[in-house]
């Protein structure tokens, strides 16, 4: 089965925090930066990533644009388009 790349707004984290935590993901910044890593921690004005050198990277919710994960259980998504 192929996987799916799932994207999730900052507004939406904490009530994905529980998936977030079982799949490495890509936390895309307002500025366009990317972080690649796994979530560490989470609370009302950040999160705390450990990228794969096992640095941490602390990314406030206000500069996080959204996060994106390949999700590979072949449940599609909701889609967020109206004319979808």
């Amino acid at each position: 089965m192929s996987k799916r790349l799932i994207r999730v707004k900052p507004d939406e984290i904490r009530s994905k925090q529980g998936t977030l935590l079982s799949h490495p993901f890509n936390a895309v910044l307002s500025n366009g930066n990317t972080i690649f890593g796994r979530l560490i921690s989470l609370d009302e004005m950040q999160l705390v990533l450990k990228d794969t050198r096992d640095h941490h990277h602390r990314i406030a919710l206000s500069d996080l644009y959204e996060v994106v994960y390949d999700d590979n259980s072949g449940i599609v998504p909701p889609s967020r388009h109206t004319t979808l």
